[in-house]
């Protein structure tokens, strides 16, 4: 009798979880995201401000590690054309795919860790989180509209010194 009850609470359990998170993700799923997100990189480590742009719809947002809201392509690009100019020249990029979650079919969230190195100084205001390394983590939201994936929202938050990265 106790093992029916068990297998029971397995089954509810499977299914409650099987609702609870949408099961829309997979390896194909993904692609276009992390291809957007290798474009994001190659745009930065190359100082291509109008490709990291154009990975944003036309009412995309942006805010960066100081709070700065950039409310569409045209801010955003030429906000990263002034960094990449200035204190962000010759600097290098690297993003890591924490996670990606499907809200549905046409939105997902991804987050990811990145790393910036070699930057000449940091925008006023900005802390590198230890000598010569700025971590964020960047929360984007993406939309699929007509097929194509592109940024709706990004938050970028910057990691403080004595964080536990």
């Amino acid at each position: 009798m106790t093992s029916r009850y068990f297998l029971s609470f397995i089954a509810a359990s499977a299914l409650f979880l099987t609702i609870a998170s949408p099961s829309y993700a997979d390896e194909p799923a993904e692609k276009p995201l992390r291809q957007s997100l290798d474009r994001l990189a190659q745009a930065w480590n190359t100082a291509d401000a109008k490709m990291w742009a154009d990975e944003y719809w036309p009412q995309g947002e942006l805010i960066n590690i100081l709070g700065g809201i950039m409310p569409n392509p045209t801010a955003i690009r030429e906000r990263h054309a002034a960094v990449l100019a200035g204190p962000f020249k010759g600097s290098h990029f690297e993003s890591t795919v924490r996670r990606i979650l499907f809200l549905g079919p046409d939105v997902a969230i991804v987050d990811t860790d990145i790393r910036v190195t070699q930057f000449r100084a940091l925008p006023p205001g900005a802390v590198a989180t230890s000598p010569g390394l700025l971590l964020t983590r960047m929360k984007h939201v993406y939309q699929r509209r007509d097929g194509v994936w592109r940024i709706a929202a990004s938050q970028n938050t910057a990691v403080l010194p004595g964080t536990n990265p």
